[in-house]
C-alpha cells in the first residue's frame, strides 16, 4: 500500500511539472510571436519609407520633398524631430548636405555611428 501511494504521487508531481512546462513554453512561444510581428512592421514601414525617398531622391527632390515622401509612408508620425544630425521620419533617419541633398538614411534599431 505503501509503494502505490508514493507511485501515485511521483506521477501526480510529474504530470504537474509537465503541464507547467508546456504552459511555459506555449506563453514563451505567445510572447516570442507578438515581437516578432512588431518587429516585421516596423520592418515593412522602414522598407516603405526607403522605397519612397529612394524614388523622390532619385529624381532630385529637394530636402522638403524627400521628407514629404518619407511622411506619407510613416504610420503614425505627425511631426519629424532632428536627433544628432538626422532628421527622423517614423522608422528612419535621414542626414542632409548643406545644399539640401540626401546623404544618408538609417533605420532606426541601428545603433548611430
Amino acid at each position: 500500500m505503501k509503494r502505490s501511494t508514493v507511485a501515485i504521487v511521483l506521477l501526480g508531481v510529474a504530470l504537474i511539472g509537465s503541464n507547467i512546462w508546456w504552459a511555459y513554453g506555449a506563453l514563451d512561444a505567445g510572447i516570442t510571436y507578438t515581437y516578432q510581428q512588431d518587429s516585421l512592421q516596423k520592418s515593412q514601414e522602414a522598407l516603405k519609407q526607403t522605397l519612397a525617398v529612394i524614388k523622390a531622391s532619385g529624381q532630385g527632390a529637394t530636402k522638403e520633398e524627400v521628407l514629404a515622401a518619407a511622411m506619407s509612408n510613416a504610420e503614425g508620425v505627425t511631426e519629424p524631430f532632428e536627433k544628432e544630425g538626422y532628421i527622423w521620419v517614423g522608422s528612419i533617419g535621414l542626414r542632409f548636405s548643406e545644399g539640401g541633398h540626401l546623404q544618408e538614411a538609417m533605420p532606426s534599431w541601428s545603433p548611430l555611428p
